[in-house]
């Protein structure tokens, strides 16, 4: 089969565009990254395919938005009233990356491209594919785990991009046991900057890398390798060497992060996509839904990191009449919607384990076992890697799998809702089948400290549970 994958800048998606892609494959279409969607083409042959998918994108280009930008941005930004304005600041931001440049659409065949089309190559696939990850965030809620990023800038309000901007540096995944240069890391907060100085603050950490970083070896030439070395006084003290004033100000403060924010007035904007997929699923026609109800959307969509749409504050009334026909209330979870899982086995050639394939049905089992626990409900963060190399970011999270091979699985736990803490390891090479047998009785524990405790996180909790489980001299 073949597919054609086009990309939308900034993860926004004019609703003719998403119409056109239904029109065409009424079966539904996948998102394959936050700012990628993958439409089935009809056609048997690879002339009638390549045909086939430029006619489709052409198409979709008539409602394309022009310029590309690296950072992620936050949806509050991207639908406030400055909305131009933050997308021009994160265009400058840019400079701080190292795109990799990929065709503006392509068409592939079994993971295969077999046709790519790049009509602008200034125009790139956004975010996920670059060297630097950046985010554009703004409190109280995080959709692009900003702590697992190269940097972060935090704007305090949603106005206009002029005043200050809270820095962060030196966010990442990693290997699990390994040195602290490849330790995964949060990224730390560097101060209160004006978003000009921010940007040279920025700028100036990627020169210090250079100079007193290992550059020359491919897995330590990020800042946190830099930072898990030298520390952050080392760090500070040579950012006052180049004129900047590091640490002034006070951190920003995050409630949550992720697609799921437990606030009624945002998540009622989101309309969960099962596993990405845009597609009818018994009991839940979500192809059906939106085809009945896209020509009633004002603004664009937002297709989330996640892989889930989001929809813009003037439809809400769409986004009621969309969770009312779908009856999402019963049919989603908390957990299932704020699920992340990497390609993983069979599609990924470094994993090691399944993933994506795996992760409706385990997030399942974990919301069956919360249910009899009293937890219906809850919203653990809760993800899956094929590999050590963790692409969904498994050490972020409060409960994550990390496959070791095929059907074997390292269980971490402890991250948190805001993605600002590291998961630690529960148990080494489990067997998939095993784990609600080792889930079970904690979740249970868990239910009756929360009972006792109501605001009780599980990745708060669990953390206390493994420091008094931790045998003497193992610290």
């Amino acid at each position: 089969m073949y597919t054609l994958e086009y990309p939308f800048l900034d993860g926004l998606i004019h609703p003719a565009q998403l119409q056109a892609a239904l029109d065409h494959a009424p079966q539904g279409c996948r998102i394959a990254s936050f700012s990628t969607i993958a439409i089935p083409l009809r056609s048997e042959t690879i002339e009638q395919a390549i045909a086939e998918g430029d006619s489709l994108a052409a198409d979709m280009n008539r409602y394309a938005t022009e310029g590309a930008s690296a950072a992620d941005i936050s949806t509050l930004l991207l639908q406030s009233t400055a909305q131009e304005e933050w997308t021009a600041f994160a265009r400058r931001l840019n400079a701080l990356s190292e795109p990799v440049s990929f065709p503006y659409h392509q068409i592939r065949s079994r993971g295969k491209i077999i046709h790519s089309s790049s009509p602008s190559p200034e125009n790139r696939f956004a975010a996920l594919h670059k060297r630097n990850r950046i985010c554009l965030e703004t409190p109280p809620h995080l959709e692009h785990g900003l702590f697992g990023c190269d940097f972060g800038f935090v704007a305090h309000t949603q106005g206009q991009p002029s005043g200050h901007i809270h820095l962060f540096a030196g966010g990442g995944g990693g290997i699990y046991g390994g040195s602290p240069a490849l330790a995964p890391r949060p990224a730390s907060w560097l101060g209160l900057y004006t978003c000009e100085e921010a940007i040279r603050a920025a700028q100036q950490l990627l020169a210090i890398n250079a100079e007193h970083g290992e550059t020359e070896n491919p897995r330590k030439r990020r800042l946190k390798s830099l930072i898990a070395t030298r520390g952050l006084d080392w760090l500070g003290e040579q950012l006052r060497r180049a004129g900047f004033t590091p640490y002034c100000g006070q951190p920003p403060v995050f409630r949550t992060s992720g697609e799921w924010s437990g606030d009624g007035d945002t998540d009622e904007l989101l309309i969960p996509a099962p596993s990405g997929a845009i597609a009818d699923e018994p009991g839940y026609p979500l192809s059906t839904a939106l085809r009945e109800h896209l020509p009633r959307l004002r603004h664009r969509l937002r297709l989330t990191p996640q892989g889930h749409l989001r929809l813009h504050p003037e439809d809400r009334a769409t986004a009621r009449l969309l969770h009312a026909r779908l009856h999402t209330s019963s049919s989603q979870t908390p957990l299932a919607i704020a699920s992340v899982a990497c390609r993983g086995l069979p599609i990924c050639k470094r994993a090691r384990a399944a993933a994506s394939t795996i992760r409706k049905e385990t997030a399942a089992v974990l919301d069956t076992l919360l249910a009899e626990s009293g937890l219906a409900h809850e919203p653990i963060s809760f993800r899956i890697s094929g590999c050590p190399n963790g692409c969904s970011r498994p050490m972020f999270a409060e409960l994550a799998l990390v496959g070791r091979s095929e059907g074997i699985y390292d269980i971490f736990a402890g991250g948190n809702r805001q993605g600002s803490r590291t998961a630690r390891l529960l148990r080494q090479a489990l067997p998939l089948h095993a784990l609600p047998g080792l889930l079970s009785p904690l979740l249970n524990r868990y239910a009756t400290a929360k009972r006792q405790q109501p605001g009780l996180a599980f990745g708060d909790w669990i953390i206390c549970h493994m420091e008094q489980e931790q045998p003497p001299g193992d610290a």
